[in-house]
């Protein structure tokens, strides 16, 4: 019996290891000149926080993928984005916005990309997973995709922050008030 317990057990691991190596592991550079931003509006006007790219300048970050037909696969592809370095052109508004996120609990959002559906030469579908205050959402849309030099992936998302439990904050007595949807636009440069 402790036999077969050994031969199975054996087995198991044998086809997880097997498994796992379907995955290649690639190093990227996000470079400088790429752009990320979240967008909202208020009952009185817009506001836009951009995030610092060239955070990313010496930073290098690992993608582990599998590629199936027009399908690429990803596992434990994780680009982590400190909150303090979004900048949303005003001490206020930037006070607000990390109240928004949680900052003090939770510092960084994470995007996890989970798969790259490739339908088209420069047109793809992408689903990613947003880690928002501690809370995971998946969204599944569209992207362009431009391979030259470099990799640029370029899309928008709209999203409610009610998907991560996040309370608008008010201002004014309620005479300001933030929507809920928001928009978030990027244009990665991606250098392999």
């Amino acid at each position: 019996m402790k036999t077969y317990f050994l031969f199975f057990f054996t087995l198991f691991f044998a086809i997880a290891g097997i498994a796992q190596t379907d995955f290649e592991t690639r190093e990227i550079d996000i470079l400088p000149d790429s752009q990320l931003s979240i967008k909202g509006t208020t009952n009185i006007n817009d506001f836009e926080c951009d995030f610092n790219t060239l955070r990313f300048k010496n930073e290098t970050f690992k993608v582990h993928y599998t590629e199936k037909g027009e399908i690429l696969h990803f596992k434990n592809s994780v680009l982590p984005l400190e909150n303090q370095n979004f900048d949303c052109g005003h001490r206020k508004i930037n006070n607000d916005f990390h109240k928004l996120l949680k900052t003090e609990k939770y510092p960084e959002i994470f995007l996890k990309i989970k798969k790259i559906d490739l339908n088209r030469e420069e047109e793809a579908t992408v689903t990613l997973s947003f880690t928002i205050a501690g809370i995971e959402n998946d969204y599944r849309f569209p992207i362009e995709i431009t391979w030259e030099n470099q990799v640029r992936f370029k899309g928008k998302l709209d999203l409610n922050i009610k998907d991560f439990n996040l309370q608008a904050p008010t201002k004014i007595f309620g005479l300001i008030v933030i929507d809920e949807e928001i928009e978030i636009d990027f244009n990665l440069n991606i250098q392999t």
